[in-house]
């Protein structure tokens, strides 16, 4: 879910309060904001939230006593994720969760 009104606040910090899609300072002043540049930030804010969301769902695979025999499938996928996480962009490509193949 893209949240553009997080976006706003993250991008524009002078804006205090929005009404629907416009912001407004402190002072109660329209504050104008690129609706573009807002919409990127939102869906890299998107990625990055997913990718975290993604992460947590294999937290148990990162443990030493788990017994994976591709143990070494679920670090590049975990370390792709963490990628995302620190450098989101707007289209992600999420890789996709090896199975589990136990020892």
């Amino acid at each position: 879910m893209i949240n553009i009104i997080d976006a706003i606040y993250k991008l524009y910090p002078n804006v205090v309060r929005t009404i629907d899609a416009e912001a407004f300072d402190a002072d109660g002043n329209k504050v104008s904001y690129d609706l573009g540049a807002v919409t990127v930030q939102a869906k890299k804010d998107n990625c990055k939230a997913q990718a975290k969301q993604l992460l947590a769902a294999t937290d148990w695979a990162a443990l030493p006593d788990v017994g994976l025999s591709n143990a070494i499938d679920f670090k590049t996928y975990r370390a792709t994720l963490r990628d995302l996480v620190l450098n989101p962009v707007e289209n992600p490509t999420f890789p996709t969760v090896p199975t589990p193949v136990w020892e």
